[in-house]
Parts: structure tokens; C-alpha cells; sequence
């Protein structure tokens, strides 16, 4: 039983080495900075959060008063 234990910390210890390993050769990469964003090109919603609250809120009613009085 202690054998079976010890192969299993070995293996694991093993794991752990090429995992940190793996980890620092990845974090050691030079990554370049993100582009800029290009100024006004942002994406708009056409349609107010009022607009889009009260569709939900109305939903949540008829489907309410469905399920009562349907």
C-alpha cells in the first residue's frame, strides 16, 4: 500500500514540475501591447434601456396574468 502511494507522489510531483514549468516558459514570452482603439467608432445602442426594461416588465406581466388567469 505504501508503494502505491509513493508511485503516486512521485507521478504527481512530476505533474507539478512540468506544469510549473510550462507556466513560467509562457509568462516569459514578450507579449506586445494591445492596439488602440480607434476614437468615435464605438458601437451605439439604438434602443434606450427604458425601452428594453418596460418590453421585459410588460413580458413578466401578461405572462403572470396568463398563468393566473389563463
Amino acid at each position: 500500500m505504501a508503494q502505491i502511494s509513493s508511485n503516486i507522489m512521485k507521478k504527481a510531483s512530476v505533474l507539478a514540475v512540468v506544469a510549473f514549468s510550462v507556466a513560467a516558459t509562457v509568462s516569459a514570452q514578450a507579449t506586445a501591447p494591445a492596439p488602440s482603439p480607434d476614437a468615435g467608432v464605438a458601437f451605439s445602442v439604438p434602443i434606450s434601456g427604458v425601452v428594453i426594461g418596460s418590453s421585459m416588465l410588460l413580458s413578466l406581466v401578461t405572462s403572470l396574468v396568463l398563468e393566473l388567469f389563463g
